[in-house]
């Protein structure tokens, strides 16, 4: 993976014409090599389909997942950085002046139509600076903004945000904890954090509105969908994230990704 320097990330910014407003949008296929981000922020609403691959994006709340078949919202001006692998997508850039809505104001998540993936993709006709005055354009990246705002309102159970929290100590074992999901453990993560397990357990609840068993869970099927977005077995990536039992890691899989794991990987050819 080439991880990019914050110059290196404003360059392709500049060079993306990701700097200034573009009216009433545009867009650009996401590059499928896998590349790190680093953290940086845009005037436009940006809004990333997924067709193949995965994309992790860590936001001012947490980290977000982008799997296959799904898009995510990043509001104007929300520092983020992003780490890609082997994605096949697009990226949707709305000048917020021209969008139909102010939108939701943290980043999110959701699931997308086979109409708005052909619209997503219809969008890379338009560059930067083609569409403004183009009035087919601006009609179509209103309709478009108006159908994902209606998607991004549709309810789900399944969470695709991983909270992040504000206490050192907390923040020092979750940091821990990401490096190898599938081999953290309670024991170690209160060794980072430097704190009673009654302590830990009631400060990280608070902190992100989850346990410590739901939120390792969830990091570590996080992780199992890039591995397998990456084409690795499923027996492989159950193993790595942690699981001695297949059965148990595609029903936590299922759950989260509403497919098995099988199904998920099958995706990605």
């Amino acid at each position: 993976m080439k991880n990019l320097t914050a110059i290196e990330t404003q360059t392709i910014l500049v060079e993306n014409r990701l700097d200034g407003p573009g009216k009433p949008g545009f867009a650009y296929r996401n590059p499928s090599s896998a590349i790190f981000y680093d953290w940086h922020a845009h005037p436009c609403h940006q809004i990333t389909y997924a067709r193949r691959g995965t994309t992790q994006i860590e936001g001012p709340d947490g980290h977000h997942l982008l799997p296959t078949a799904h898009a995510i919202w990043i509001p104007a001006e929300t520092r983020h950085r992003t780490m890609i692998r082997d994605l096949d997508g697009v990226s949707v850039f709305f000048d917020p002046v021209y969008f139909p809505h102010a939108g939701p104001e943290h980043i999110q998540t959701f699931p997308i139509t086979t109409m708005l993936q052909e619209m997503l993709l219809y969008t890379l006709c338009w560059q930067s600076g083609s569409a403004e005055q183009d009035p087919i354009a601006q009609s179509f990246f209103h309709t478009l903004g108006l159908l994902c705002m209606e998607q991004m309102q549709v309810k789900t159970a399944r969470l695709f945000t991983l909270p992040r929290a504000t206490h050192p100590s907390i923040m020092r074992a979750m940091q821990a904890a990401l490096v190898s999901p599938g081999q953290a453990n309670l024991l170690l993560m209160l060794h980072h954090a430097g704190m009673s397990e009654r302590s830990f357990r009631r400060h990280f609840n608070e902190e992100t509105g989850m346990t410590w068993q739901d939120w390792i869970i969830q990091a570590r099927l996080f992780h199992a969908a890039t591995l397998l977005a990456e084409g690795q077995r499923v027996t492989d990536v159950a193993a790595s994230v942690g699981y001695t039992s297949l059965s148990a890691f595609a029903k936590a899989f299922a759950g989260l990704m509403g497919m098995s794991p099988t199904r998920f990987r099958g995706l990605q050819a």
